[in-house]
């Protein structure tokens, strides 16, 4: 029986805010084959914060354009849809995701920058593995541990919970473990959660919730594969562990269903410490 009620952890993961209403308008006009470069910008530029870190974002060494944009059409048009809309996901989460959270053992900033890296990775592979829409990877990975931000809340909701928490941690029981105990789901399941919340598509929402178990996806398991691999790099790198990170366990059914290979995780694991280095250059994160 998990210690916590579920009426109060869909009270906690109703605060957790929605994405901005010019990032979601955006999004759907992008969908549209017929948008233009004028109308995309109009729209972004309704929220100024937004506008602004996107340019600063789009000229920055992550995306490697060879000459500085200074309107959102030009960078619009410059980058294109794809890009266009990875940036729109990772600026609008960037500080959400850029939380201290105590529970896990994060400092302020650490799970943005282990969430870069595995979009940034899991767009690698999806890449190399021929899939139609890469930057759905891209924001798969990003939002896979959005679910660890509900948990932690959860976690100092009462401060006898966090004591016996402690207590199963040095017994040896793992993070997934205790994240059951405590609300009956795991951050991966709280995150497909929010992914559904979001209404983003279905196969982010599986590879979101799925990306600790990929054997169990069936809407497009790429994603979640590639999904799950980029976040075991990340961890080997050692970005942002974490309390938990050392009990991540590689799934069989990823590297037979992607043909992983040694040498495709040594290319891996370059593509998502170039991502954190270059991502670090945009964004600062205040103590």
């Amino acid at each position: 029986m998990p210690k916590i009620d579920l009426r109060l952890v869909d009270e906690v993961t109703d605060r957790l805010p929605s994405l901005p209403q010019p990032t979601l308008k955006a999004l759907q006009l992008i969908d549209d084959p017929k948008y233009s470069a004028a109308g995309l910008a109009k729209i972004i530029g309704i929220d100024q914060s937004l506008a602004g870190r996107l340019l600063q974002w789009a000229n920055s060494p992550y995306y490697g354009l060879r000459y500085k944009v200074s309107t959102l059409e030009r960078a619009i048009m410059v980058l294109g849809t794809r890009q266009i809309r990875e940036l729109l996901m990772a600026v609008s989460v960037n500080e959400m995701l850029s939380r201290k959270m105590p529970g896990y053992g994060l400092e302020r900033g650490d799970l943005w920058r282990h969430s870069v890296a595995v979009a940034s990775g899991t767009r690698w592979l999806t890449v190399e593995h021929h899939y139609s829409q890469p930057e759905q990877g891209f924001i798969g990975g990003l939002l896979h541990d959005i679910g660890k931000l509900i948990m932690d809340e959860l976690l100092v909701y009462e401060p006898s919970w966090q004591v016996e928490w402690n207590q199963l941690r040095a017994e040896g029981a793992t993070f997934v473990d205790l994240e059951r105990w405590l609300t009956g789901f795991d951050h991966a399941q709280l995150g497909g959660r929010v992914a559904e919340k979001w209404n983003l598509p279905t196969a982010l929402v599986e590879a979101i919730a799925y990306h600790h178990e990929p054997e169990k996806a069936t809407i497009e398991p790429i994603i979640t594969h590639c999904v799950h691999l980029a976040d075991s790099a990340a961890l080997m790198l050692g970005i942002s562990l974490g309390f938990d990170g050392l009990n991540y366990q590689l799934s069989e059914a990823s590297i037979e269903a992607t043909h992983f290979q040694s040498l495709d995780l040594e290319a891996l694991m370059q593509v998502e410490v170039q991502a954190i280095n270059q991502a670090e250059g945009v964004f600062t994160f205040r103590t």
